[in-house]
């Protein structure tokens, strides 16, 4: 649309550019034209008054019927100073009068002599005039004022109607050139929209994970096929076509992946409970040495780790596999408090608070996942933040959700490990670049709590700077509560 805009606006300049030459060129024909008229006219005039009036008492000679006459709207004056002695307008109709005083005033005022003035005077219109000096054999030694004019209406009437039918012509090339553009350029752009449609739902299509299998192209002509708008269409298929299989390999090996943690996590899952086992069995076999009794509580220890891990795996693994989740009605308010009851004596050395409203907070969830996202929040609380942090716990009810919060007032989180912050494997250093205080960890924890949100319909979010860190899960409310209930209401610290 922008090209016919351009192309239209163009022929509109180039017809302009050719319409002020041609109005020029006119003009100055016309002019030229009513010039030699007024000369030749004076000519005539001069030579026949030199020749039958000898003083200015005869001049009344020139009236009547076969007097001087001008051409159609043309004058003749004859001056002595101020004083005319003579004047005569033919109108367009030939029909003679003598000029008024006005108009014989406004004929005389002072102009170049034997030069051709535009002159405009009032109730006749614009004028040609030509003052020169006429000489009588008994008139004064200065001569007389001898002016001759020509009308110019016909001319200005000419060049009005010459710029009017350029104007006409040039909005109707305008007009016909935007027809025609636009026809041809929706005929040549008509792929690159199809380019445009096949792009929009090619970019509204989730491709962080699965199989591609939508298999979007732009639909060619075979005219079309050598035009640029085609050419890009052809390009775009065969990017998508790239992309598509791309897409598909990467998914493909992700779900072998996938599979082969799966498999190595349940296999490893008896080896592991076997080996806790024995260490806890074989270490209280009497007259043990005390170097034997440690490596057996430190092999104990590793296994209870590593069966951890592996329990995380297969978590993960299963929601890989199977998102789907129980919906039940969850006491969002009983899930916290058990939670944070569990944390504090797991890390006494935090201050732990709640902030539960003082009605049940029920939403419609899977409790074991509620439970879980909760346990994995405070517990990355209590690893990675120092003892004496504050920890406060708090649920919010609003008539949307209802939003589970866990907020500390540690060292923060650096800014540039938050967007990845949920992925698996993510371990993030405090923001004041101390050292994580259990290294236990291999930061699973938080992308179970990200992919359990994902399976519940929650959303999850964070929050940090050095001083407050802030997590937030917000799940939909199935209902308004039946009564007002208070954002939060904060209890008396542990």
């Amino acid at each position: 649309m922008h090209l016919v805009v351009l192309v239209s606006s163009l022929i509109v300049a180039v017809v302009g550019v050719i319409g002020v030459v041609s109005v020029s060129i006119l003009q100055q024909n016309l002019l030229a034209q009513a010039e030699n008229g007024v000369y030749l006219a004076s000519d005539n005039a001069i030579g026949r008054v030199t020749a039958e009036v000898a003083s200015p008492a005869d001049l009344t000679s020139l009236n009547g019927p076969f007097g001087l006459f001008a051409s159609p709207d043309g004058y003749y004056v004859i001056a002595d100073g101020d004083d005319v002695l003579f004047s005569v307008y033919v109108a367009p109709d030939y029909s003679a009068r003598d000029l008024t005083a006005a108009e014989s005033a406004a004929i005389l005022r002072p102009t170049p002599e034997d030069e051709a003035t535009s002159v405009s005077i009032p109730g006749l219109g614009d004028f040609l005039s030509l003052r020169t000096t006429l000489h009588l054999a008994d008139g004064p030694d200065s001569g007389l004022t001898f002016v001759t004019g020509g009308g110019l209406d016909d001319a200005n009437a000419t060049l009005r109607t010459f710029i009017l039918a350029e104007l006409v012509i040039a909005l109707a090339a305008a007009t016909f050139a935007a027809f025609i553009g636009y026809r041809l350029v929706r005929r040549e752009l008509a792929p690159l929209e199809r380019v445009v449609d096949v792009a929009d739902r090619v970019a509204s299509t989730p491709l962080s994970s699965g199989a591609v299998t939508d298999g979007e192209r732009v639909p060619l002509r075979e005219e079309d096929r050598d035009s640029e708008a085609g050419r890009v269409a052809g390009a775009l298929n065969r990017l998508l076509t790239h992309v598509e299989a791309s897409l598909n390999a990467r998914h493909a090996t992700e779900e072998s992946m996938r599979r082969f943690v799966a498999e190595a996590s349940h296999e490893l899952r008896n080896p592991l409970a076997a080996i806790r086992g024995y260490a806890e069995f074989t270490i209280t076999t009497p007259g043990l040495q005390r170097e034997v009794v440690g490596a057996l509580a430190r092999i104990g220890a590793e296994s209870e780790r590593m069966t951890k891990l592996v329990e995380q795996l297969l978590l993960l693994a299963k929601l890989d596999a199977d998102p789907a989740l129980s919906l039940d009605e969850v006491d969002v308010s009983k899930v916290v408090l058990e939670t944070v009851s569990d944390a504090r004596a797991a890390h006494p050395g935090h201050r732990w608070r709640l902030a539960l409203p003082p009605e049940p907070a029920v939403i419609i969830g899977d409790e074991d996942a509620v439970r879980r996202i909760l346990l994995n929040l405070v517990s990355n609380v209590g690893h990675h933040t120092p003892p004496g942090t504050a920890v406060v716990v708090s649920v919010i009810v609003d008539d949307a959700s209802t939003t589970m919060v866990v907020e500390d007032d540690g060292p923060g989180i650096p800014a540039e490990a938050l967007p990845s912050l949920f992925d698996r494997f993510t371990q993030a250093r405090p923001a004041n670049g101390g050292k994580t205080r259990d290294a236990s960890t291999v930061g699973l924890g938080l992308a179970i709590v990200s992919a359990l949100a994902a399976a519940s319909g929650f959303d999850v979010d964070v929050d940090s700077r050095p001083g407050r860190t802030r997590f937030t899960i917000t799940a939909p409310r199935t209902a308004p509560p039946e009564t007002p209930t208070p954002a939060s209401g904060a209890s008396p610290e542990w």
